[in-house]
């Protein structure tokens, strides 16, 4: 005679032994409610019926890096998002480096609606860059020098 522990599951109701559950850190005997077999089959019907449709390579992994931000739309023009489900974007040169960049048009309207400020800089690196002391940027030296030859 074994003195193994038991637990019944809460899905099938059946009696089986504490090995055959899988560990979760929020329940307080720090074992799932369902055993293995119940949630096997459950993760398996939950993907058949949520199974992802057929997506080009380059959707997918869009789709995937979209999640983080939007950022990835803001970097690659040819970025697969620009111009479906409505996404407009609105151009801006940095004050830092001159270099052109976009942001979300819905994103740019609401904070000049309540913050009253437009973006000024294409990174982050670029508004630090502006923040310094000592600090004189690409795009000004390049018109200081543009001013001095006229």
């Amino acid at each position: 005679m074994t003195d193994e522990k038991t637990k019944v599951c809460t899905k099938c109701g059946r009696e089986l032994p504490l090995s055959e559950f899988s560990k979760h850190k929020i329940t307080k005997d720090g074992l799932k409610n369902w055993c293995k077999s119940c949630t096997r089959e459950y993760d398996k019907i939950r993907y058949e019926t949520h199974k992802p449709d057929k997506l080009t390579s380059d959707e997918l992994a869009h789709k995937h890096k979209y999640w983080s931000k939007y950022y990835n739309c803001v970097a690659k023009p040819s970025c697969l998002r620009v111009g479906r489900y409505g996404a407009q974007f609105e151009t801006f040169i940095c004050e830092t480096c001159g270099k052109e960049f976009r942001r979300l048009k819905s994103s740019v309207d609401s904070n000049y609606k309540h913050r009253g400020y437009l973006p000024r800089f294409c990174s982050k690196e670029c508004y630090f860059e502006s923040r310094r002391k000592s600090h004189t940027s690409e795009y000004a030296k390049e018109i200081e020098r543009i001013k001095k030859e006229i």
